[in-house]
């Protein structure tokens, strides 16, 4: 189950694009509804406007302790004007995606099916700041294995991982080998195991901190 969390029509709109005919969904205008939801079906797959009415427009805490009362909820955040702090802090607590408001329905879809997954996705602007900003990548890597494990990848993985680490989604990186988005998640699901990585994230702060493939 799909719950679209927005009182803005407009942005409402655009997310019920998106899923037109091929994706359950229902809609909740305000944070009290939303919370009643969670508690009947914490199971749920969330998109979550940073202004839905009932969430502070100044605290980000507010976010971050919905999150906490209901942990089963993959919860994707979208924001009119998205910061790159905002959205590591964000992820950092937990919440597995982050992006704009105004994001297009396809990459919309292609989100939500990575966050179903229990992997982290964010927008490629927020994923290339991360990786060459970001100060603890260390902190983030130092868990996940040897890095001689990247030496094991197969060339067709390592091509993938180049498209990746640029914020390219599965169906860019297929259309840009000229392969199709199935041989991009074997592809991934095989790097992942080799590596011990749980998501693209991970993957690409693993890649940054190694410095080469």
């Amino acid at each position: 189950m799909l719950i679209l969390a927005c009182a803005d029509k407009k942005i409402l709109k655009r997310w019920q694009d998106a899923f037109e005919g091929d994706k359950n969904y229902l809609v909740v205008s305000n944070t009290s509804s939303l919370k009643n939801r969670l508690k009947n079906q914490p199971d749920v797959t969330v998109i979550l406007h940073r202004l839905l009415p009932g969430i502070s427009d100044s605290d980000d805490a507010t976010v971050n302790q919905l999150h906490a009362s209901y942990p089963d909820a993959r919860l994707m955040v979208l924001a009119d004007v998205p910061h790159e702090q905002q959205g590591i802090d964000f992820i950092r607590s937990g919440i597995l995606g982050y992006a704009n408001s105004l994001i297009s329905p396809e990459i919309l879809r292609e989100a939500i099916k990575v966050i179903e997954l229990g992997e982290i996705w964010v927008s490629k602007r927020l994923l290339e700041w991360m990786v060459n900003h970001c100060r603890d990548v260390e902190q983030h890597t130092k868990d996940l294995g040897s890095y001689l494990a990247l030496d094991m990848l197969t060339p067709s993985e390592k091509h993938v991982i180049e498209h990746l680490v640029e914020g390219n989604n599965n169906k860019e990186i297929a259309r840009k080998l000229n392969i199709t988005e199935r041989t991009v998640k074997a592809h991934l699901t095989s790097i992942y195991s080799k590596t011990g990585v749980k998501d693209r994230l991970h993957l690409a702060l693993l890649v940054h901190n190694n410095g080469t493939l």
